[in-house]
Formats: structure tokens, C-alpha cells, sequence
């Protein structure tokens, strides 16, 4: 079942610019929609239609980088009728407007890079995660990014977020109570972008989760980083924005 997932990862990286309805993926697939959608879930962590969706906003973020095409042209040329709606999408899930991306772009990868910590909290009135990061042998990393999100993409802010360099221990602190998921992204900040558009990617990556986090204990993790794989969703959160982990999301009660 994964060669007929990987077929309809290829199908969208393709055609993304097209509509494209899950009939239509299915059919590449040859497998009934139902089956279809169940299997390509299972294998990605996430729908057909929000891989979709992070395959759009990822070739906005590149053109965005690349060319001087304006937010409008942009919109349409990764299948978005509406600029509004595209907008609203990136800003979401990106965590800055496609502006700001574009600014933030310019910058040095690791400006800005700070603390996770929100002053004037109460540390028992959260948990925390903390654990240590497996790297492949003769795996050539120099910065980890470890975030909480609230989904299986790693898009928005996170709840909270640490970077560390040269080792494999993290600790992540003000962690509200309930389901998250935990992903770590490793890059080489002095190797030059890698993807077929020239955007920076991470070397290996790892994602953990549902994990439950409990007010007032530490939940422990150890993350497996790995090669990205061609099924892994796109990685929409903006780079420059995930380095500067003092911007993290305010903390909610729970989380689905």
C-alpha cells in the first residue's frame, strides 16, 4: 500500500496547481475512495486533502523565496482562487502573512533565536517534555529543532519549542495539559538548500504523538530522527519563525 501512496504523493507534487478531488487520487491509487483515503491517512499522518493543501502552501513558500511574483500571482499559480482564502490558509499555517514570509526569507537562519520560556508563569501550572534525540550512524547535523504542535503537520506556532546544537538532550518547558504531538527537524545551516526549488529542508526528522502531557509531571520521549521520506507532509511552519522560539502560541487548556 505504500507504493500506491507514494504514486498519489507523486500525482500531487505534480498537479498540485489543478483541482484535484479525492476521486481523483483514488483512482491514481486504484483503490475504491474509502480504502483510498483510510490507507494514504495511515501511511502520512494526515488526509489526502490537508497533504494537499501542505504541498500548495510549501510551493508558495518557495516562490515566495525565489522569484519577485506578487502574493496574487503567487495564489493562483499553486491552485488558489481566492487571494483572500490564500492568504487566510498561509497566515494560518505558517504562522506569519505571506509577506512577512517573504521578509523573514532575507534573513540569517538562526536570528532571533531564543528561549522558549513565557515570563511571569507559573512553571506547576504546566508539564513538561524532555528526552534525547537517536540520530543514523554518520548522520552530519548541527541544529535540532524540538516543537509541540497541536496537529500531525507541523504548521502553526508551537505551545512550545527548544533548539539545541551539537547534542541530542532537549527539555521542553510550559506545556499545557493534554494531546500533543512533538516533532524534531535537523538541518546543517552551512549546507546549501537541497530541494528540487531551492529551499532549505531539514535533513532528518522525527514526530511523536498523540502524547499526553500531565499539569505538574514530565512526560519522557526518545525520538528516533530519520531521513525525510517522500510521504512525510511538508514542513509549512517558517523556518526563521521556528528558530525564534520565544514565539510560541499561548497556552490553551486542552488539546485534541
Amino acid at each position: 500500500m505504500n507504493e500506491a501512496v507514494e504514486r498519489v504523493v507523486a500525482y500531487l507534487y505534480d498537479q498540485y496547481d489543478q483541482p484535484i478531488t479525492l476521486a481523483d487520487m483514488a483512482d491514481v491509487a486504484i483503490l475504491s475512495q474509502f480504502h483510498f483515503a483510510r490507507t494514504f491517512r495511515e501511511v502520512t499522518g494526515v488526509s489526502p486533502g490537508r497533504f494537499l493543501s501542505a504541498i500548495r502552501l510549501q510551493r508558495a513558500k518557495t516562490l515566495l523565496t525565489t522569484t519577485e511574483l506578487t502574493v496574487t500571482d503567487i495564489s493562483y499559480m499553486v491552485g488558489y482562487n481566492s487571494l483572500g482564502t490564500f492568504t487566510s490558509r498561509f497566515t494560518k499555517s505558517v504562522g506569519v502573512t505571506p509577506i512577512q514570509y517573504r521578509s523573514f526569507a532575507q534573513a540569517d537562519l538562526a536570528a532571533g533565536l531564543g528561549g522558549a520560556g513565557r515570563p511571569g508563569e507559573d512553571p506547576a501550572a504546566f508539564g513538561a517534555m524532555a528526552g534525547w534525540m537517536t540520530l543514523p550512524p554518520a548522520a552530519e547535523v548541527r541544529l535540532m529543532y524540538i516543537g509541540v504542535f497541536d496537529g500531525p503537520i507541523l504548521q502553526h506556532l508551537p505551545v512550545s519549542c527548544t533548539m539545541v546544537e551539537n547534542e541530542t538532550a532537549f527539555q521542553l518547558d510550559s506545556v499545557p495539559e493534554g494531546e500533543w504531538y512533538v516533532f524534531a527537524a535537523a538541518v546543517n545551516p552551512d549546507e546549501p538548500p537541497v530541494d528540487e526549488y531551492g529551499s532549505r529542508v531539514a535533513r532528518l526528522v522525527a514526530r511523536e504523538g498523540p502524547v499526553k502531557c500531565v499539569r505538574g509531571q514530565t512526560t519522557m520521549l526518545d525520538l528516533a530522527m530519520r531521513p525525510c521520506r517522500p510521504t512525510d507532509p511538508p514542513m509549512l511552519l517558517a523556518l526563521p519563525v521556528v528558530l525564534d522560539c520565544s514565539r510560541v502560541r499561548q497556552p490553551m487548556a486542552t488539546s485534541a
